[in-house]
């Protein structure tokens, strides 16, 4: 082995290990189900859909305003988790705002949200009640969705 790659594998072990301090697996405990480590943090929200006029029949307007409850509940699990960009744009003179913009941006990944149910409200509204469970680690350094930790 050549004296710079012996040099390169010494500095990266060296690394490592002040990651861990010495002590392996020290970022989390060595048993991963330990309530130590791990804090589960459920968020719920009630996703609103209405059925839409252009439908062709009642059927297909049911469906379309299942999935806009279900998609708003998705948004607002967004905005609780990874929160919203907010841009707003005002313009004035002469002593009033003659125009006026708000504009309320989220995106992210989501993984593992659960559907508990689907319901017909008062006024031809749709209610999905959406779930998601996660676990957040010691130092809140990693989490993820409840039901892929379940899965192992």
């Amino acid at each position: 082995m050549k004296k710079g790659s012996a040099l390169s594998v010494c500095l990266i072990a060296l690394s490592l290990w002040g990651c861990s301090n010495g002590r392996p697996g020290a970022v989390l405990d060595s048993s991963v189900g330990s309530r130590l480590n791990h804090r589960v943090v459920t968020f719920r929200v009630t996703g609103k859909g209405l059925e839409p006029e252009n439908a062709l029949t009642k059927g297909e307007a049911i469906l379309m305003a299942e999935r806009a409850a279900v998609v708003d509940g998705y948004r607002q699990l967004v905005e609780k988790i990874r929160g919203v960009y907010v841009d707003a744009y005002t313009k004035a003179g002469r002593g009033s705002v003659s125009e006026d913009e708000v504009q309320v941006y989220t995106q992210s990944w989501l993984r593992g949200a659960e559907v508990m149910d689907i319901t017909q409200g008062e006024y031809g509204i749709t209610l999905a009640r959406l779930r998601l469970r996660i676990n957040f680690s010691k130092k809140g350094m990693i989490w993820w969705p409840v039901s892929l930790a379940d899965q192992g």
